[in-house]
């Protein structure tokens, strides 16, 4: 036992003497075709971040390596999940033969994916870091307790924001409107699918709080054809003043408001909420004119639409690396990446995830290094702010990523979204406001949540009804006694002159007498 612990002594000696730390071997898991997360469109931007890093610190990181295990095949999200199992086969053998390095495991795919390989990464007791999946259960420590994850799109605390929205506005009946039929990979699917079953389970959970009126329907309508969402938008303004609107692409956001604008409805009666996902340069602004003129009626509905994101990318501090990934992707792997490949938030979630992960590692001293495991490397994550080029970083206290909140009205005075209050998260969930949060089309204060007669006029027309009987009974009623008394007035002159029906009663009219008030012609006034 005292031999042991003399061996162990010197071994930590000879550590803090010679700097020598374990070495990290990292290995990128790429499952499935999926055109924004494929292996040719994500790789670069991981090596992009890799050189960098080891650039700027190669004796910190002398001893990093890094490798990729690709399965190709699979579409879509489950069916990556399906084919996890055969992929942990490899990576199994991967962790054999650098079984005496610290191996740490990064994965690009959606949640279904991190979530399988994730148990497998509970049992090798091997930290993965997770780009861009956003399921809630992956905080779940006890089931993964060596996952990070870093989605670029915070669902928690945006459906917060929003819940403070309708809470400080007694906003409790909402229409929920989901474009989330028919979706893909290249419409931000990922995003507006989660965002939709977020605001289902959130609000649905309350019924005693909120009367939730769900529509579903496919977006993707010809541009243009604005009277695809007519029924749609119909039908929401029988249940609610407040809409709240799961659309994907901005274009298709703008022609959704301006056929709201031509049924009347952004007056300032409604108002509407759309989540959107960080914006990226190759999907045109909200606000930017659209090539039909439809820019006046667009600009009309605008000013009652909020919109409410998470942070948005420094695309220009970005620049540089953007190009690096262009030309590693040319150059290593004979692709040459479009726009909407590169120029997007996952690659960018990409390149954060690697940058930050090297970060840790250089950070940590030999004898740290060496004694780290898949559970404690975690921990060197959490409740950490982290700044590489493109925006801050949080990693929240359960592993996953924590964003601010932007939320956005339309200024017309510079005809641009601007935002109006911003809900930080990071700083304990507080709220600033900006001038633009006071600003409501048409009105002093925000839009009503049951307008005084109901959606439809349904509270006010029976007693509207009632009146009107009242008013046409009492209208008859009173033509009927006008037209009575000029009767009685016309028999009483005639009979004054004439002498006729002495001693008769004034009301028994004999038919003589009648042909003399009709017949006389020579009236005097009465």
């Amino acid at each position: 036992m005292v031999r042991q612990i003399g061996l162990r002594t010197l071994l930590i000696f000879a550590v803090l003497r010679t700097g020598f730390s374990k070495a990290v071997h990292v290995i990128t898991v790429i499952v499935g075709e999926n055109p924004l997360l494929s292996y040719v469109t994500q790789s670069p931007g991981y090596d992009v971040a890799f050189s960098r890093a080891v650039g700027l610190f190669p004796d910190a990181l002398q001893n990093v390596t890094r490798q990729t295990v690709y399965r190709p095949g699979a579409l879509s999200c489950s069916e990556a999940a399906e084919i996890m199992p055969f992929v942990a086969v490899q990576i199994s053998n991967i962790l054999d033969e650098h079984r005496f390095d610290f191996n740490v495991l990064i994965s690009p795919g959606c949640s279904l994916e991190v979530m399988t390989l994730g148990d497998y990464a509970r049992e090798w007791n091997v930290p993965l870091l997770a780009t861009i999946a956003i399921d809630q259960s992956l905080t779940n420590a006890q089931r993964y307790p060596t996952v990070v994850a870093f989605p670029s799109s915070d669902q928690v605390t945006m459906i917060q924001a929003i819940i403070s929205l309708l809470d400080r506005f007694s906003w409790t009946t909402i229409s929920l409107i989901c474009g989330d039929q028919n979706l893909k990979g290249s419409d931000g699917g990922v995003f507006y699918l989660a965002a939709c079953r977020g605001f289902l389970t959130v609000l649905g959970s309350q019924k005693d709080k909120y009367n939730l009126n769900v529509q579903h329907f496919d977006p993707k309508v010809k541009e243009g054809d604005l009277d695809a969402y007519s029924s749609v938008l119909r039908n929401a303004a029988t249940q609610s003043r407040v809409i709240l609107i799961i659309i994907p692409t901005n274009p298709r956001l703008r022609n959704f408001m301006i056929n709201a604008e031509r049924l009347g409805m952004t007056e300032g009666d409604f108002i509407f909420i759309a989540p959107r996902s960080p914006m990226v340069p190759t999907e045109s602004t909200l606000d930017q004119q659209s090539r039909n003129g439809s820019s006046r009626a667009a600009d009309s509905a605008f000013q009652s639409l909020i919109l409410v994101n998470n942070p948005t990318p420094n695309w220009a501090a970005l620049s540089g690396v953007l190009q690096s990934i262009r030309n590693t992707s040319e150059v290593r792997y004979n692709k040459s990446l479009t726009n909407i490949e590169m120029l997007n938030d996952i690659t960018v979630s990409a390149f954060e995830v690697m940058t930050i992960l090297l970060k840790v590692i250089r950070d940590l001293s030999p004898l740290d290094m060496n004694v780290q495991n898949g559970i404690t490397f975690r921990q060197l994550f959490l409740n950490r702010t982290f700044n590489p080029l493109s925006r801050p970083v949080y990693i929240g206290p359960k592993g996953m990523r924590i964003c601010d909140v932007h939320i956005s009205k339309f200024n017309v005075t510079s005809g641009l979204m601007e935002v109006s209050e911003e809900y930080l998260s990071v700083a304990g969930n507080s709220v600033r406001t900006y001038a633009l949060s006071t600003v409501w089309r048409g009105r002093d204060g925000p839009p009503v949540n049951r307008p005084f007669c109901g959606y439809t006029g349904e509270l006010c027309l029976g007693g509207l009804a009632k009146t009107a009987v009242i008013i046409l009974a009492v209208s008859i009623s009173t033509a009927l006694l006008a037209t009575l008394a000029i009767f009685i007035a016309m028999y009483h002159c005639i009979f004054k002159r004439s002498g006729h029906g002495a001693g008769r009663p004034w009301w028994d009219l004999r038919p003589d007498l009648l042909f003399v008030i009709l017949k006389t012609t020579d009236w005097e006034s009465l």
